[in-house]
């Protein structure tokens, strides 16, 4: 008889049907039955799993019993591979350990110097054993030593899978390089199992015989430009290296199976492997398959898409079920992002899920064969107990397991005839790393059931217990980092986001070529004279024309400021806020076109214009909450008989002269923050990006800000901003563009008028040469991606790009080999496509700087790398030189192009030397794993944003207040909490209170 179990339920009396109940009651009987059995055949094996008596038992013990300790455990075990000299294994240790003030386990005490063995013999013990440890979870470093691993399993009744050890390949000679060891293992493998003897119970299933060698295939490892923002590209590109692998496996009956990673891949994963096995090469071919993560809350609609596709294909698939092994990885991203978790939050909801979706797979065994990963005896004991009340035969499906763990298991599923495949990485221990610590955080989580049978010994009921009992009613998915919540960026991975930005391309498109009129006060204004925004990546294409000012329009632009300063001003504080909070709004209503603006009018590729739009919003926002804040004023004494108070009234008349590179942020910033705090703006955009700014001040009025608040004055810099610097009517002025632009503006305004009414104030932001520091012990994988990043984000052109890498000489040649490897990789064109990394500089004179530049630094240093650029339009090629002289031109002079130097340090001391040695101080960044090197760049790291194992550009409002000293300039940083103090005067009132000797009693606060 065919039970359907409805596995919705949570259990409690079914008055309707109390049959039900009871067939429910049976097959949970059976569940836990069956859990019991296991238990029984492998409890002479429990001792093995967290075995105390040596040295890894002891480090997983003291880890579970030790949250700090076992953080520093395994950052340390991550960076040990990296480390080359007894003394930095010293060193290491003693930072990681010995600096944290707490207690240390026996077994790292004479590591740290507290015993009498020398560095050298410590270091290697220490590596002995770590190497021990990786060894536990991985078969091999190469396919041969692997092998004989192999055929140790098969001696123990096991079958494998083998996986080819490292995360996603940074280059295209890396991915290719990945490619031929895919190739060469299958090549290995198949001929080396040719002589091995069949063994019933794991060379076949219910139909006869199946593959004796079965291997795990990253997709990322194959494409480095893998992105699910350009599917398309990124599909073709990574069938291109699968075929090969499909082809040369289903020649040698080898099994491929793709696996499943980082939640970003998923989609993109599914439909490669749905693409590839519907054509005709592949359509029949059995031996492939792909994983479901149980953890993702999209995993029972992808399970069910698999199946309804499988059910019209000629062939069979197996579809391996799991947990999930990036859920850590999965949550920090999305809160970062402020993303909705694709993952469930509670260990027990994804535990029901994947029985959920283990029945909906034994129940579609016609069309899909089962392959059940899982450490978890529930688990396996619920697919078990459903397989056999459906009349599976128990040869038709498998059980899986990582390879050095939970071998009791393993030992019991063997002894009731099933099929158990062990997930068996092959790999160098570096890029294991990553690996072994997922491993090692899986046995020490507070809900690994390997830890809850094997170190707490929780009891079998409590082990066995169906997992939707105590399954909280909602879960809330509310992420709050902070009091402030940006605005999340665009999830490119979505289709229908990636849909509406093409379709606001389209539309953007359409409407190119308009004409937009100055705008001061009530009045539009259009002039003689035009100034054309042109495409940068198609310079025949006009974006948009602006009519430009003269110095008499900007006299009468100071002359409407002036005029509604002063009933602005009077606008209560939280109506200002309002307004701007509706700004914020729109622009998020508009968010898609906004950015398709940015693509056309300043060549910004699709993240990076959405990131412009979600820190316009940003800024909106979060000076509307700190306008709240600041304008409730603050009492200053408390003593008898005098009443203080501390209180701030807006400035006056600004002007706010904005650069194209950040040409809606910067410019909504600088404008809203002036403007909510009751001043009255002049906005004198960039050149090149003025129909961004006339898109803006459309926005301002449809929210409702008065007339004159804001004046829209497109105009020359050297025309009208030397004229409105100069204005004795200005009382501020916000820049934000180059070192020299700015120091001019510095020296104008501090020229008094005799008509002038305040000193003016002046905010600059004027730019960096900005430095990334590689110390020995970097995560490269890391360190590449975030300097490539860096350099090459936006063309170079944000003032926070990288344009210099120092790194340390150790670490110099494998560094640059793999810098330049991942330059190479990067996809040059125009941004209008999403694939496109690298898009046009802003325009020809931009174009024409940078080329003369480049001139220089082939004079002065060595050019090791130079892109081939598009010819139509303003494509400066991504250039690296290195060997640079640290005092050289191409060292010290700001480029805001796509030019990186790269520059050899002897120590990590020289190399902070060399960062600190230009005039400018605007961001920095440093890739290491020293604990010491981190903490000494935080105090000697001359920078107003410092950023430690990231990329240094992309700051966030709030989050990442920006801004910087020395030359970068003057001002206190964007998106902090002080950023609106320089928009205002502060005021103190003092008034006494006592009156005939009578005061009212003082109030503490």
């Amino acid at each position: 008889m065919d039970l359907r179990i409805d596995l919705k339920s949570s259990g409690g009396a079914n008055k309707l049907n109390p049959s039900m109940n009871n067939q429910k009651d049976l097959i949970s009987q059976k569940i836990f039955d069956r859990g019991s059995e296991i238990f029984g055949l492998m409890e002479a094996d429990t001792t093995s799993v967290f075995n105390k008596d040596w040295w890894y038992g002891r480090i997983m013990d003291w880890s579970m019993k030790n949250e700090a300790f076992k953080i520093q455990m395994f950052r340390f075990v991550d960076v040990l591979p990296y480390l080359k000299s007894s003394d930095e294994v010293a060193r290491h240790l003693k930072e990681y350990f010995s600096s944290q003030g707490q207690e240390i386990p026996s077994v790292l005490g004479w590591g740290l110097g507290l015993g009498s063995l020398a560095p050298g013999l410590m270091a290697a013990a220490i590596r002995k054993n770590v190497t021990q440890m990786a060894r536990m979870f991985i078969t091999g470093e190469t396919p041969e030593e692997a092998f004989k691993n192999l055929e140790k399993m098969r001696k123990e009744k096991l079958c494998f899978t083998v996986d080819i050890l490292g995360e996603a390949a940074v280059s295209e000679t890396e991915a290719e390089t990945y490619q031929k060891r895919y190739l060469d293992l299958i090549e290995t493998l198949a001929a080396k199992s040719a002589k091995w003897p069949e063994i019933e119970l794991i060379d076949r299933d219910h139909k006869g015989p199946i593959s004796k060698v079965n291997v795990s295939v990253k997709v990322s490892s194959l494409y480095s430009q893998l992105d699910p923002i350009d599917p398309e590209n990124s599909i073709r590109v990574a069938l291109e290296r699968l075929r090969p692998i499909f082809r040369r496996a289903r020649e040698l009956n080898v099994f491929i199976n793709l696996d499943m990673e980082a939640f970003v891949y998923k989609d993109l994963t599914l439909k490669l492997f749905k693409t590839l096995m519907s054509e005709k090469e592949f359509s029949d071919y059995n031996n492939v398959g792909v994983v479901i993560q149980a953890y993702l809350r999209e995993s029972e609609q992808d399970l069910k898409d698999l199946i309804s596709w499988a059910k019209n294909r000629s062939g069979h698939i197996t579809v391996r079920l799991v947990k999930g092994a990036y859920w850590d990885y999965e949550t920090v991203l999305a809160q970062q992002k402020g993303w909705p978790l694709p993952v469930f939050t509670n260990k027990k909801e994804t535990d029901a899920n994947y029985e959920k979706l283990t029945l909906i797979m034994l129940e579609n065994d016609r069309y899909i064969k089962s392959a059940f990963g899982s450490h978890n005896i529930r688990s396996l004991a619920f697919a078990l107990t459903h397989a056999e009340r459906l009349g599976i035969d128990k040869r038709s499906f498998e059980i899986q397991m990582l390879y050095g763990m939970a071998d009791p298991i393993k030992k019991a599923m063997i002894k009731m005839g099933l099929r158990v495949r062990e997930y068996a990485p092959v790999g160098e221990l570096i890029p294991g790393m990553a690996y072994l610590v997922r491993r090692l955080l899986e046995n020490t989580s507070n809900e690994s059931f390997l830890r809850a049978k094997f170190s707490t010994n929780l009891s079998t009921e409590e082990l066995l217990r169906d997992p939707r009992e105590g399954i909280p009613a909602t879960q809330d998915q509310t992420v709050t980092t902070g009091h402030f919540k940006n605005e999340p960026p665009i999830d490119f991975n979505k289709s229908e986001n990636r849909q509406a930005m093409l379709n606001a391309i389209d539309s953007v498109k359409k409407r190119l070529g308009k004409s937009y009129p100055l705008v001061i006060g009530k009045k539009e204004i259009k002039t003689s004279r035009e100034l054309k925004s042109i495409n940068p990546a198609s310079p025949e294409t006009i974006v948009g024309k602006t009519y430009l000012a003269s110095t008499e329009d900007a006299d009468l632009a100071v002359e409407a400021a002036k005029a509604t300063q002063g009933s602005w001003a009077k606008v209560s504080p939280n109506e200002r806020a309002v307004i701007f909070e509706k700004v914020a709004e729109i622009l998020k209503a508009r968010k898609f076109e906004l950015a398709a603006l940015e693509v056309f009018e300043v060549g910004k590729t699709w993240r990076e214009a959405d990131g412009d739009v979600a820190e316009a919003i940003d800024f909106c926002r979060y000076y509307s909450k700190h306008l709240r804040s600041i304008s409730k004023g603050q009492r200053t004494s408390f003593v008898p008989g005098e009443e203080s108070t501390y209180n701030y009234q807006p400035r006056g008349v600004g002007v706010v002269i904005a650069p194209w590179n950040f040409p809606l942020a910067i410019l909504t910033g600088m404008v809203a923050g002036a403007a909510v705090c009751g001043n009255t703006v002049i906005m004198k955009p960039a050149e090149q990006s003025s129909i961004i700014a006339a898109w803006f001040m459309e926005i301002l009025k449809e929210a409702g800000l008065p007339s004159g608040v804001v004046n829209f004055l497109p105009g020359l810099g050297e025309e009208v901003g030397e004229h409105l610097v100069k204005h004795p009517d200005v009382d501020f002025i916000v820049f934000t563009g180059s070192k020299d632009v700015g120091l001019h503006i510095i020296s104008n305004a501090s020229k008094t008028a005799r008509t002038q009414r305040s000193v003016k104030k002046v905010v600059a932001e004027m730019g960096g040469k900005n430095a990334i520091i590689i110390d020995t012990d970097a995560d490269l994988d890391e360190a590449v991606l975030g300097t490539l990043y860096s350099a090459f984000g936006f063309q170079g052109q944000k003032c926070s790009a990288c344009s210099r890498v120092i790194v340390l000489e150790e670490n110099y040649d494998k560094f640059l080999t793999r810098l330049l490897e991942g330059a190479a990789s990067l996809k040059l064109g125009n941004p209008e496509f999403p694939g496109t990394a690298v898009g046009p500089v802003v325009d020809k004179d931009a174009y024409e700087k940078i080329m003369a530049m480049i001139e220089v630094g082939k004079k002065e240093s060595k050019l090791a790398y130079q892109a081939t650029a598009p010819t139509n339009g303003y494509f400066v090629p991504p250039t690296i030189f290195v060997d640079v002289p640290p005092s050289s031109r191409l060292a010290q002079e700001e480029i805001f192009g796509p030019v990186l130097a790269v520059i050899k340090a002897r120590d990590f001391d020289q190399a902070l030397e060399i960062a600190n040695g230009t005039p400018f101080a605007l961001t920095g960044g440093i890739f290491s794993r020293s604990p010491a090197h981190l903490d000494q760049a935080r105090k000697e790291f001359d920078v107003g944003n410092l950023y430690l194992n990231r990329g240094i550009t992309g700051a966030l409002v709030g989050r990442h207040p920006f801004g910087g000293f020395k030359m970068s300039g003057v001002g206190s940083k964007a998106g902090g909490p002080d950023y609106l103090l320089q928009f205002v005067e502060p005021r103190t009132v003092t008034e006494n209170t006592m009156r005939r000797g009578f005061a009212p009693p003082s109030e503490e606060s």
